[in-house]
């Protein structure tokens, strides 16, 4: 009984912080690795010629109050791999900001969220 009380209680320290919005660099293709390194981010995109592919979020969360930080570079690679995964070459729009409280919308103690727009360049 005493181990399926520290379980629960750890499996409620550790939760499910930012459930399936969180992907790894590693499930990546190789080729997929590199493009990710040449995403352009573009904030004023009147100069270029684009074709939308939709709107993308990234998220760096710190599940538990005992989890690594979060930060802005984290949330803008989760974007980039978004992007990539979209088969977008540039991301329009980029914005991030900063939750230092508990974040309930995304289940984390503390999180950076950026959001854009994926895009193929023409």
């Amino acid at each position: 009984m005493k181990r399926v009380g520290m379980l629960l209680a750890l499996s409620f320290l550790t939760g499910c912080a930012g459930f399936g919005q969180v992907d790894n660099v590693d499930e990546l293709s190789l080729s997929q690795a590199r493009a990710m390194n040449e995403i352009q981010t573009i904030n004023n995109p009147d100069s270029v010629k684009y074709f939308s592919k939709g709107k993308i979020k990234g998220i760096s969360c710190k599940g538990s109050a005992f989890s690594g930080n979060t930060s802005k570079e984290a949330a803008m690679t989760q974007l980039k791999i978004k992007a990539v995964k979209m088969k977008a070459d540039a991301i329009l729009y980029p914005t991030c900001s900063q939750d230092a409280s508990v974040d309930w919308s995304n289940n984390c103690w503390e999180s950076w969220v950026c959001i854009g727009e994926a895009a193929s360049l023409e």
